[in-house]
C-alpha cells in the first residue's frame, strides 16, 4: 500500500503546533502588545472603579470578547492576582503564553474540553478571592455572543461581573477570523470601555439568569460599538447564533 504523500500545508501545520513554536508566537504576540501599550495613546475608561468593585467584594468576574481580548492583559497587568480560562488547542497554548509575559495565569479548559473541572476550579478561585477573566465567546463562537456561565459563576459566587472592551485608531480587523479580531498598531489612539458591574441573586430563577445574561450580553457590545466609533472604524455585528457545547 502506497504511503499518503505529506503536504506542505500539513507540514507547517503540525510544525505549528510544536510547544517551541507557539511559545515563540506567544512571547512575540507578548512583546507586541507591550509596545503597543507604552506607544499608544489609550483612554482607559472603568479600570478604577474595576479595582474598587473587586477590593470591596473580594474578587470578581472579568469578562472580555474574543476578538478584544488581545490588549487587556497589557491594562490590568498590575491587577491584584488574576487568572483567565484558556482553551486547551494551540490557540489557548499561545495566549497562556502571552498572559505569562504579564503575570496572570491560566485556568486550563474551555466549552467542549476539561468543563467540569474548570468550573470547579473558577468557583474555587472566585471564592478564594481571586479576579478570574472570561472570554465568554470563544473558543469557537459565534462572535460576541454571551455565555451563559458568566451568569452562573456570578449567582453561584456571589462575585460581581465586569465587562470591558477596546478600540484603536487604524486598527487591522481580521475579517476572515470567526472572532473579527482587532489588531492595533504602534503610536495610535485608543479607548477602554468597561460595562456597569453586575451582580446576580443567589435565588435566581432560569429565566431571570437569561435576561440579565442578555442585558449584560447586550450591554457589552454597546460599548464596543461605541469604542470603535470613537476610533473611526466600522461596526462588528455578532455572530449568528447556533447550538454549541457549553459548560
Amino acid at each position: 500500500m502506497a504511503k499518503k504523500k505529506l503536504k506542505f500545508k500539513d507540514i507547517i501545520k503540525a510544525v505549528g503546533k510544536q510547544p517551541f513554536v507557539t511559545s515563540a508566537i506567544g512571547w512575540a504576540a507578548f512583546a507586541y502588545t507591550w509596545f503597543v501599550g507604552k506607544t499608544g495613546r489609550f483612554d482607559v475608561q472603568g479600570q478604577k472603579e474595576f479595582e474598587e468593585l473587586i477590593a470591596k467584594h473580594n474578587g470578581g468576574i472579568f469578562v472580555a470578547w474574543h476578538g478584544r481580548a488581545l490588549m487587556l492583559p497589557y491594562f490590568w497587568r498590575n491587577t491584584r492576582v488574576m487568572k483567565a480560562l484558556v482553551s486547551p488547542h494551540q490557540d489557548g497554548r499561545i495566549i497562556a503564553t502571552l498572559l505569562r509575559g504579564y503575570k496572570i495565569l491560566s485556568i486550563d479548559g474551555s466549552s467542549d474540553r476539561h468543563a467540569l473541572g474548570a468550573a470547579l476550579e473558577i468557583v474555587k478561585e472566585l471564592e478564594n478571592g481571586t479576579v478570574v477573566s472570561l472570554i465568554s465567546d470563544g473558543p469557537r463562537g459565534p462572535r460576541m455572543r454571551l455565555n451563559k456561565s458568566v451568569i452562573y459563576f456570578a449567582q453561584k459566587t456571589g462575585k460581581p461581573v465586569m465587562g470591558f472592551t477596546y478600540s484603536s485608531q487604524g486598527a487591522k480587523v481580521a475579517q476572515k477570523s470567526w472572532d473579527a479580531m482587532l489588531i492595533p498598531k504602534l503610536f495610535k489612539k485608543g479607548v477602554v470601555l468597561g460595562t456597569k458591574p453586575l451582580f446576580v441573586p443567589k435565588d435566581a430563577s432560569e429565566e431571570e439568569m437569561e435576561v440579565l445574561r442578555k442585558k449584560f450580553e447586550d450591554e457589552l457590545n454597546a460599548i464596543t460599538f461605541a469604542a470603535d466609533e470613537q476610533c473611526g472604524l466600522e461596526k462588528i455585528l455578532p455572530g449568528e447564533e447556533k447550538k454549541s457545547k457549553r459548560f
